[in-house]
């Protein structure tokens, strides 16, 4: 059953109890009035003809022990059917259609005069008994007051009730429908929008309306909706990255392969002069040691992937120093000036992959053809910024968002004559995620490029 019909009934079922206990709260209300009423009339009733029994007892005290062939004569005296009992219960006289059932006949000393509302076939009466003495005589008087009108009218009043119940709930029909309508727009709005969802598109979003709860369950799927679209965002990047990283790597594998394959064929096939053969293996030990490098760092980003690293806290100062031993000797050869001031201060790091990113950032400044390299560091507060700056070719700015993928080269042929594999910046990235830290790159493509590497200093971040 849908959510619509749902509400539907509920309110057609607490209208109709609603309506329904109103109306007999009413009428019972109206009717135990009516009987009240009745009660006190039929009391004063039996007061009247009590007397007028009392009177003619007292002109004949006799009469209804002597005077018996008398007794039915005396019914015109009184306003009401009347039956008169004597102290033992015996039957003196009565002009009553119907008598009482089970009315007490023994309250002479507690002055209670007894009430029976006796109702049957759609008649009713009150039966009102009492105690009378008088002139020597104890009897007791029955009254009967006749209450069919009373019952009559209840019985119209519930039929007209219902006839009213019945129109109100078939005019409240159309408002019902307005209502569930409206309560069960928003929900299938949602339903709505997460079948787009389905069906991809992510972008939907519903129109929040009001502070009730329909809203807020609105405003959590618009949450959950970004969330989503987030998440397919990130995936459908990774999963562009992949496809990249899949043929990239084909490509990176097939172009060296095909020339060396050609060049040693055509070494095993052809008669060559010695200059030829030297200039065909200079290529193929070329292309050899770019394959070199570009296992060694696939096997490094999986190794980084797979592997958990524990950190150490050091002094960056001791770090920089036996760094800066294995970077000289690389930046002389490439005649590269290298400049170095670093701040005291602690951090954590696995030394090795530390040594590793510190090393590729380098190399990259090399690669880029720059005369200078600056590697600085100062503590900022609870944060160590390492800042590496050269003065080389620079990288495109529109390029930066894409410079940590694997393979992904900014300048191919010049990277492919310098056995770079594009793997350099996605190493780095790798290890500034191990550590915790974040890295900054700028650059305008003109005037070299500058990365910005903050860690958390030892203390901070327990």
């Amino acid at each position: 059953m849908k959510l619509f019909h749902k509400i539907f009934l509920c309110f057609v079922v607490i209208f109709s109890i609603t309506f329904q206990i109103v109306g007999y709260l009413l009428i019972n209300y109206a009717y135990g009035n009516a009987i009240e009423q009745e009660k006190e009339l039929a009391f004063q009733e039996f007061q009247y003809n009590k007397y007028i029994l009392q009177s003619i007892l007292y002109a004949e005290p006799d009469f209804f022990s002597e005077r018996e062939a008398e007794r039915a004569a005396i019914a015109k005296n009184f306003t009401v059917p009347i039956a008169v009992y004597g102290i033992d219960g015996e039957y003196f006289f009565s002009n009553m259609a119907l008598l009482p059932e089970g009315i007490a006949l023994d309250e002479r000393e507690d002055d209670r005069i007894s009430f029976q509302i006796y109702e049957k076939e759609g008649e009713g009466y009150i039966f009102v008994c009492d105690y009378i003495s008088q002139g020597g005589n104890e009897m007791y008087l029955i009254t009967q007051t006749d209450i069919s009108s009373v019952i009559k009218n209840q019985k119209d009043m519930i039929t007209y009730f219902q006839k009213i119940y019945l129109s109100f709930l078939c005019i409240s029909f159309p408002v019902i429908i307005l209502l569930t309508k409206a309560i069960t727009a928003s929900i299938k709005e949602v339903g709505t929008a997460a079948r787009r969802i389905a069906g991809g598109k992510y972008s939907e979003r519903i129109p929040v309306k009001g502070k009730d709860e329909v809203s807020e369950l609105a405003a959590d799927f618009n949450q959950m909706a970004e969330q989503v679209e987030e998440t397919i965002v990130k995936l459908s990047d990774v999963a562009r990255q992949k496809e990249n990283f899949a043929a990239n790597f084909a490509h990176e594998l097939k172009t060296p392969l095909t020339s060396v394959i050609g060049y040693a064929d055509m070494l095993y096939q052809k008669d060559m002069p010695r200059d030829q053969v030297k200039s065909a293996a200079e290529y193929i030990l070329n292309e050899g040691m770019r394959l070199e490098s570009l296992s060694l760092k696939l096997m490094d980003l999986f190794v980084m992937d797979k592997q958990d690293f524990s950190l150490e806290e050091m002094s960056v100062k001791e770090i920089f120093a036996s760094l800066k031993q294995g970077i000289e000797p690389v930046c002389q050869k490439r005649e590269v000036r290298f400049h170095m001031e670093m701040a005291d201060g602690r951090i954590k790091v696995d030394y090795d992959l530390f040594k590793t990113m510190i090393l590729n950032l380098v190399d990259n400044s090399i690669k880029a053809d720059c005369k200078d390299i600056w590697v600085t560091g100062k503590a900022n507060g609870s944060i160590y910024q390492i800042c590496l700056e050269d003065n080389g070719k620079g990288i495109p700015p529109e390029e930066l968002g894409r410079i940590t993928e694997a393979f992904y080269l900014v300048d191919k042929s010049r990277a492919r004559k310098q056995h770079g594999a594009g793997l350099g910046m996605a190493l780095v990235s790798k290890v500034v995620d191990i550590h915790g830290a974040r890295m900054k790159i700028d650059s305008d493509g003109k005037n070299g490029t500058r990365i910005y590497l903050s860690f958390m200093q030892k203390g901070e971040d327990e």
